[in-house]
């Protein structure tokens, strides 16, 4: 549920920013966010999920001393690691800004983007100790604080300081004491200015999570004081359990990274005349201001996969004890969790692949006409290639949740390496341009769920049941689309767009849940099952 919520107020708050500062402004915000995520995965991914793997084995042993110890050793090792995301993201700035992603006002924005990566570091230590003894609690509520500080805040800086730079401009001419001639070259220099000052107020979410988060663990959990030697060893037994998880996060951040520069790359490739007329935009942003519109469709996209990722982040502990006591419910448990991500992807896909150009003028049409003009065709390949990125991603959950982590490493390899080549080649066609992202995805999540699922069949003895997770879903989402498809293009053509998509919505939410049970989808015995 924290989940859903974080993403509506996600939604809701990039909808609004966008208006302030625009699709170039959002290119800044992007190539800001993409540098960050994988020093963030990094420093987030494998030691959390180490700390509440321990603190489950110890507590299931009843052995308070050693969870005690763990809680220790863990604050010592998450500071470091939070330490050094924070140098790391402060170094990597400028040549990543200039070099890579051919943006160098980006780095104002990916200054004030690094406290968040130290703090959200430090957060995640605290909310991990709690999720060993399945307290989601202070997760949950952490992750809306962090979200309801990010929106408040980032609006509140965009808007005031896109208010007090435009008032300068007009009434002086200038930009931080600078003369612009025009007012396309005053944006240009103010973007990246309140791009940055949004971006602060991500930072504010990450320290406000951090301060609640650590306040009810240490009030919640109070444990005897432990002595130096066993901290000690818990620590290195944190460390030597977090490395193979670290090595194979560090992978998939590479992996990520190189996927989501070389879209910035390829794009440095396409003819930058014929890149201009095709968007319609003749400025020397123009390479940020198109991947900016593609992240703006990316924002509607991603909350599919971010809403379904809660089965996976839920599934850590639950898989891990029912594998471990050979409990007969973790066969049945492993396949509930990919069908059921694969449905709410499906049908989460299918309303978006139906509605593209809706949802864009709906929320942009009035403050940025011209994402939804240029976006619906990206959201539209986008929506319906969403299938692998959920399922492998609940996937990699599960299998790291099983201790195989080392085995992980090798599908993202190979999957980075086929979507940065798939971008270089397929992107600079105009004919395609930024839509081959969604191709490139899908081929290499595909990779990774396919690869995953033999990992956890051929060393746990798993069965999945191919027929639930992937042929009734993409049945019953497909006669959906059509359905819906025809309805609207025969009746909704001369109406509205909101009249067009609550009217169809309606329908589509109502043939899923007919197809669902006709289908036999979804089963209350498997829920009751599980639990």
């Amino acid at each position: 549920m924290s989940t859903v919520i974080v993403k509506i107020i996600s939604a809701l708050y990039k909808i609004p920013l966008t208006s302030y500062i625009g699709a170039t402004g959002r290119g800044y915000f992007s190539i800001a966010y993409n540098l960050c995520l994988p020093i963030h995965a990094l420093t987030m991914g494998a030691f959390p999920i180490a700390m509440s793997k321990l603190v489950s084995k110890y507590n299931a042993s009843t052995d308070k001393m050693k969870i005690s110890a763990l809680k220790k050793a863990g604050n010592k090792l998450f500071f470091f690691a939070a330490f050094s995301g924070l140098l790391v993201m402060l170094i990597a700035a400028k040549p990543y800004s200039e070099l890579i992603s051919s943006s160098p006002k980006s780095i104002y924005t990916i200054f004030a983007l690094a406290p968040s990566v130290f703090f959200c570091c430090l957060g995640a230590g605290r909310r991990s100790f709690a999720e060993g003894f399945i307290d989601m609690k202070p997760t949950a509520v952490c992750q809306i604080i962090e979200a309801v500080f990010k929106m408040v805040f980032g609006l509140l800086f965009a808007r005031f300081s896109m208010s007090y730079f435009m008032s300068t401009y007009y009434e002086f001419g200038t930009v931080l004491g600078v003369n612009y001639e025009s007012e396309r070259q005053a944006l240009s220099a103010i973007y990246p200015l309140t791009s940055a000052c949004s971006m602060l107020g991500v930072s504010l979410g990450g320290f406000a999570g951090y301060v609640y988060v650590s306040v009810y663990v240490n009030s919640h959990y109070k444990m005897p004081k432990p002595d130096k030697d066993l901290t000690k060893q818990m620590y290195n037994e944190l460390a030597s359990f977090s490395f193979p998880l670290l090595f194979a996060t560090a992978v998939q951040s590479v992996s990520q990274f190189f996927d989501t520069s070389s879209i910035q790359y390829a794009l440095t490739l396409c003819d930058k005349s014929a890149l201009s007329k095709a968007y319609n935009y003749f400025d020397s942003d123009i390479f940020t201001y198109v991947f900016g519109i593609y992240s703006s469709c990316l924002d509607f996209k991603n909350l599919i996969p971010g809403i379904v990722m809660a089965l996976g982040v839920t599934a850590v502990p639950a898989v891990s004890s029912a594998y471990e006591s050979n409990s007969p419910k973790f066969n049945l448990l492993l396949n509930s969790i990919l069908k059921y991500t694969s449905i709410l992807s499906c049908f989460g896909g299918c309303a978006l692949a139906l509605f593209p150009n809706e949802i864009l003028s709906l929320i942009y049409g009035n403050s940025n006409g011209d994402i939804a003009k240029w976006g619906s065709d990206i959201l539209f390949y986008l929506a319906i290639t969403v299938l692998p990125c959920c399922l492998a991603s609940s996937c990699v959950f599960c299998t790291q949740s099983l201790g195989l982590s080392k085995k992980t490493v090798m599908p993202f390899a190979v999957s980075g390496v086929l979507r940065v080549i798939l971008n270089v080649i397929l992107l600079p066609k105009m004919t395609i341009n930024i839509s081959a992202c969604a191709l490139s995805n899908f081929a290499g999540f595909l990779i990774i769920l396919v690869w995953n699922m033999k990992i956890i069949s051929k060393n746990t003895g798993a069965v999945f049941s191919i027929k639930d997770i992937f042929v009734k879903p993409v049945i019953c989402s497909s006669v959906v689309f059509f359905a819906v498809k025809f309805i609207k293009e025969a009746f909704f053509t001369q109406i509205s767009s909101l009249l067009t998509l609550t009217i169809c919505a309606a329908i589509c939410a109502f043939l899923t849940f007919i197809l669902l049970l006709l289908f036999k989808c979804v089963r209350i015995s498997d829920i009751i099952s599980a639990k």
